[in-house]
């Protein structure tokens, strides 16, 4: 019974070490796209850059495999100062298609763009 109970307790720890390397992982590929999008899309027209920036932040996590929420990531453009805020769950359990543990996890950055 011991060593059921032992097996179950390191089953349990490498699933926990998985799951936050995986959060980790996600949040560094979230922190890369937001870099990229922005220095790409940092000298399109001022007029619809942030609804484009986030727009490919979306798409660009999605092909990566991680889900953003449409309302829970804000791209704002205030003339050299262009603030993105993403927040999004990774989840540890998952239940019948539901998620009972999630790690929640948030990037923000602000980018000071040069005057044209």
């Amino acid at each position: 019974m011991k060593i059921v109970f032992w097996l179950l307790v390191a089953v349990a720890l490498v699933y926990a070490f998985y799951s936050g390397a995986m959060a980790i992982w996600s949040h560094l590929e979230v922190q890369g796209i937001v870099e990229e999008v922005v220095a790409e899309r940092a000298r399109a027209d001022r007029f619809d850059r942030a609804a484009r920036v986030k727009e490919d932040i979306l798409k660009r996590a999605a092909a990566s495999g991680i889900v953003l929420d449409d309302r829970e990531t804000r791209v704002t453009d205030e003339g050299r100062l262009f603030t993105v805020l993403v927040r999004w769950p990774w989840p540890v359990i998952a239940w019948g298609g539901d998620v009972v543990l999630a790690i929640p996890l948030k990037h923000e950055r602000a980018f000071e763009l040069p005057e044209r």
